[in-house]
């Protein structure tokens, strides 16, 4: 069974977040952090329990303006999905929607704003301990392939136009030979759907952003999140209006 947690229970969770070195900021206002799933990183809670550890790790981040989050790198594989507001990813202009994909071990960043904020939903299968920043923990990065993928510029579909009982899955980040890939569901109302990509993966999450889906253990609208197990061959349901549903699915950890 997949677990699940709604957008408005994750809320309750929300907190301001300060790591020294890293949430750096020049303006008045604070970094917050919204734990979805599992525990957070070392860096944030250093007492988390063993019953959390074993849980998949997301959380949703919000960065303020004039802040930057430096070059990093994790031990685990990742997404990120950018939800709201503009900023720079490396020298790149990112926004909502947009996915980025990294390996473990794979640097990125920094992520900059200037003069509007940014939030993002960080999503991992398993419990990272936090960011080891660039050039700074050069020393301590594995040999390993590394690999990097952004995903942007698809529309998030209508519902207003989906039929009941209609699926639609379009491949924004084909299956990779691995499972590494990003589809974007559309479910018309009543609309079941083991929400399976085009081949099998280390796991995956389901982000609903439009509409709702139900599950064996409740319903979650929009904001809400999945994670599927490999072996979860489970069918979920759109509810009356039909859902639009962003399924990021993992490769296996690098080592």
């Amino acid at each position: 069974m997949a677990a699940i947690v709604s957008y408005q229970e994750a809320c309750t969770r929300r907190q301001p977040l300060m790591v020294a070195d890293y949430t750096e900021t020049d303006s008045d206002e604070s970094y917050y952090v919204t734990p979805y799933f599992g525990a957070l990183p070392a860096n944030v809670d250093p007492n988390p329990s063993a019953e959390m550890l074993e849980q998949p790790q997301a959380y949703y981040v919000e960065q303020p303006p004039q802040a930057t989050v430096p070059p990093h790198y994790h031990d685990t594989n990742q997404f990120q999905v950018f939800l709201r507001g503009h900023g720079l990813f490396g020298k790149k202009p990112v926004g909502a929607l947009a996915v980025h994909y990294a390996n473990g071990h794979t640097p990125y960043g920094p992520i900059v704003t200037t003069d509007r904020e940014i939030h993002y939903l960080t999503l991992r299968n398993r419990w990272d301990s936090g960011g080891k920043t660039m050039p700074q923990c050069r020393p301590t990065l594995r040999r390993l392939p590394r690999r990097f993928r952004m995903v942007e510029d698809f529309a998030l579909p209508e519902l207003a136009g989906l039929a009941p009982g209609t699926c639609r899955r379009d491949d924004v980040l084909p299956c990779e030979d691995d499972g590494l890939g990003v589809s974007l569901f559309a479910l018309g109302p009543a609309a079941e759907s083991t929400l399976a990509l085009a081949g099998p993966g280390a796991g995956r999450y389901a982000l609903v952003l439009n509409g709702a889906v139900e599950t064996d253990a409740g319903a979650i609208d929009t904001g809400g999140c999945l994670h599927i197990g490999p072996a979860d061959e489970s069918a979920y349901r759109a509810g009356a209006r039909g859902a639009a549903i962003l399924v990021m699915q993992f490769p296996p950890e690098p080592f």
